[in-house]
């Protein structure tokens, strides 16, 4: 079954963006916040030792996923500028 799309050339393709009317449409100028769709970072095993009050807060909605949260708490403080040197 073809739905015709392996018919268009390059030319035709160039041809027919040039009529699409983008006047509407916000530019995206800040892609800070902006991740791709599947966007996993890189990660490192590390170990660190953490305070058991801390712990069982990060683990109190449930023992799964607590590193996730603290990544999450982590990614929070650097997007928002948490000044580390007065800590």
């Amino acid at each position: 079954m073809s739905n015709g799309a392996d018919n268009f050339t390059s030319e035709r393709i160039a041809e027919l963006r040039k009529n699409i009317d983008f006047s509407d449409i916000p530019e995206i100028s800040d892609f800070s916040n902006g991740r791709p769709r599947n966007w996993k970072p890189a990660k490192k095993s590390v170990s660190f030792r953490i305070d058991l009050d801390n712990l069982e807060w990060l683990q109190s909605t449930g023992i799964k996923g607590y590193q996730t949260r603290l990544n999450a708490v982590i990614r929070w403080a650097k997007q928002h500028d948490c000044p580390l040197g007065t800590l």
